[in-house]
């Protein structure tokens, strides 16, 4: 009967390769021809959007937008603060050797800093540094052995294969709006100068066919006064909202990966019965990236022998990144900030931007060590009387870990931050108190090798067993399997368990001998 071996089929996203790079956005900002000139920038921020991805030969194309926007005060002006919008568009490749255009590519962008420059009173010059992560990725299939049928003796190895298979992902938009009232004590809505808004996963549950995310928010608001003093105020409000994402597949014992993004805010004013403009209708587009994953193990076999017939095995091997763990840390960094020398003492504080930046990860047994810088910008109102508002730029070092059981310094991660949470207080005219919560995400993986069995070949010559001594001493030496010994003695690991009456391979180790004896196969 001949040889036969039943196949199955291995399918998982392999990542063929992966690399980042820099680009430097350079362009110039005019001031619109509504608003006054420029004495003094406050502060130029933005906001990173990779639009397209495209995977070539040996380089993955990208093209974005960084949308700017610039707080500025004027002497010419009546306003106490302008805000000037801008966007420019960017296209940047990533090397990446190996790769082409049947793959896919998921690539990721970040501002890691803006440098500006005033060029005069109407043109403003900027310079952003934007960091941009590539990912290659291939569906491979392979079929590999899982059973051999057709030979009586034939000995076959087998071993697990875990691994971490991509069950599916998806990036949908969910709107997220509400209508709010200002207090009274707050006045009416003049004009709204700048928006922040991040989304914080609160919960997500993983059911049949669906991925349910629940978050929250947070929306603040720098806003001019619809007062006599044309005053500035900060506005702060929570959305709570829910989202959808289906996802065929998928159950609740997977994992998952989330990445939350306010692409865009809009706001619209109006008024209430006592007609001020304290009406505020906010709506987001926010991004849902969710990748849901799940922890496979497959049984293949890697060797084969028959003790008395000589085969022809042929292997191939399989490559694959297997999952270690996934983990979510946090940890609040307290801080008290000095405003420098060369600034105007605080009378009171409107915004406080922050920004987590990764410099480095070390992993060690059981830990990720992570270092980063937490940017931060602190917009202040001080007692001048003419244009009084500042700015002031603070870095803070910061290190953290991640806990994953079974993390070792050979193994590769992928870290993400976000801030999950900001909270600031003035402390006296020249000292201000920060409290802001950092979230660290951190997936560990490992590349493994391993050789498969993809063929058996049964050849016209049998083994002479009739040379070999009918009984053998056998020595155990350091990195020897009882498998490597039974096939090299053309015998079996049941046979020299039976005739050295062990009960289990553990109880064999380096430095043991054992005996082995022929195997006699008579025909009657």
């Amino acid at each position: 009967m001949p040889i036969e071996l039943i196949k199955d089929v291995f399918s998982a996203d392999q990542i063929v390769g992966q690399d980042t790079a820099q680009a430097i956005i350079e362009g110039d900002i005019l001031v619109p021809d509504v608003k006054p000139d420029i004495t003094r920038v406050i502060s130029v921020d933005g906001m990173i959007q990779v639009t397209k991805r495209e995977v070539l030969e040996n380089k993955i194309n990208t093209e974005g937008v960084v949308k700017f926007k610039i707080l500025y005060v004027s002497d010419r002006g009546e306003e106490p603060l302008y805000s000037i919008d801008s966007s420019t568009g960017f296209k940047q490749s990533i090397p990446i050797d190996g790769i082409n255009s049947k793959m896919k590519a998921e690539v990721q962008g970040e501002i890691e800093h803006i440098d500006f420059t005033i060029n005069n009173e109407r043109k403003i010059g900027v310079k952003a540094v934007v960091n941009l992560e590539g990912i290659a990725l291939e569906t491979r299939q392979q079929e590999l052995t899982k059973e051999v049928s057709g030979l009586t003796d034939l000995q076959v190895l087998r071993e697990q294969l875990q691994y971490t298979d991509v069950v599916g992902e998806s990036t949908t938009e969910t709107l997220v709006k509400d209508t709010f009232e200002i207090e009274e004590d707050m006045p009416g809505v003049s004009e709204i100068l700048k928006w922040n808004a991040r989304a914080i996963e609160k919960e997500t549950k993983i059911t049949e066919g669906k991925v349910i995310v629940a978050g929250t928010m947070m929306v603040e608001l720098l806003y001019i006064g619809e007062d006599d003093e044309s005053s500035l105020n900060i506005f702060k409000k929570e959305i709570s909202f829910t989202h959808f994402t289906e996802i065929k597949d998928v159950y609740s014992d997977m994992k998952y990966k989330l990445r939350l993004n306010v692409d865009e805010l809009y706001t619209e004013v109006k008024e209430n019965i006592q007609g001020e403009r304290k009406i505020i209708e906010v709506e987001s587009v926010t991004s849902v990236a969710v990748k849901v994953m799940d922890s496979q193990s497959r049984e293949l076999i890697v060797d084969a022998y028959s003790p008395n017939q000589s085969l022809k095995v042929s292997k191939n091997e399989v490559t694959f990144k297997e999952n270690i763990g996934m983990n979510r840390a946090h940890m609040m960094l307290r801080e008290t900030l000095d405003i420098p020398s060369n600034k105007p003492e605080i009378k009171r504080m409107f915004s406080l931007q922050a920004k987590p930046i990764l410099t480095d990860y070390n992993l060690i047994e059981d830990k990720a060590i992570i270092e980063g810088i937490l940017e931060t910008t602190v917009i202040y109102l001080s007692e001048e009387e003419q244009q009084p508002l500042y700015s002031f730029m603070h870095e803070i070092p910061f290190r953290h870990y991640v806990d994953i059981d079974g993390l070792k310094e050979n193994m590769e991660a992928k870290v993400e931050l976000s801030i999950e949470e900001v909270d600031y207080s003035l402390v006296n005219n020249s000292q201000v108190d920060i409290k802001i919560n950092i979230g660290a995400t951190c997936e560990a993986y490992i590349e493994k090798v391993i050789e498969v069995v993809n063929g058996i070949e049964e050849l016209d010559e049998s083994l002479d067993m009739s040379k070999k001594p009918s009984l053998s001493i056998y020595f155990m030496q350091q990195g020897d399997t009882l498998w490597q010994v039974a096939k090299k003695y053309h015998t079996t690991v049941k046979q020299i368990l039976d005739s050295n009456n062990i009960t289990t391979i553990e109880d064999i180790k380096a430095g043991d001998y054992i005996l082995i004896e022929k195997i006699h196969n008579f025909k009657f």
